[in-house]
């Protein structure tokens, strides 16, 4: 199988696919959000919560550092790890502003 470019990249992370807009520094940039329930398991017991990230291209985000905040469907998040897979994709990790 080839490697994606970056055109096949944008492709996929736009609104029409998978993809959701985000507002980072007054930019608009197309990634694939998620915002899945998980099960936490501390003393207290287990607990529901959400861990939201964003897949991204890296090109997008390349002067995104911890702290920024970026908006996602009128919500402020605040990203909290970037992880660049190598590939030309990132994942940046987000809580609730």
């Amino acid at each position: 199988m080839g490697a994606e470019s970056a055109a096949d990249r944008l492709a996929m992370l736009g609104t029409d696919d998978f993809g959701t807009a985000a507002t980072i520094s007054s930019s608009t940039v197309y990634g694939i959000f998620d915002d899945a329930y998980q099960t936490v398991i501390e003393a207290t017991g287990e607990v529901a919560t959400t861990a939201p990230q964003f897949l991204c291209r890296t090109a997008d985000v390349s002067s995104v550092a911890q702290g920024n905040t970026i908006t996602i469907n009128s919500i402020a998040y605040k990203a909290i790890s970037i992880e660049s897979d190598g590939t030309g994709m990132t994942t940046i990790q987000l809580s609730r502003d």
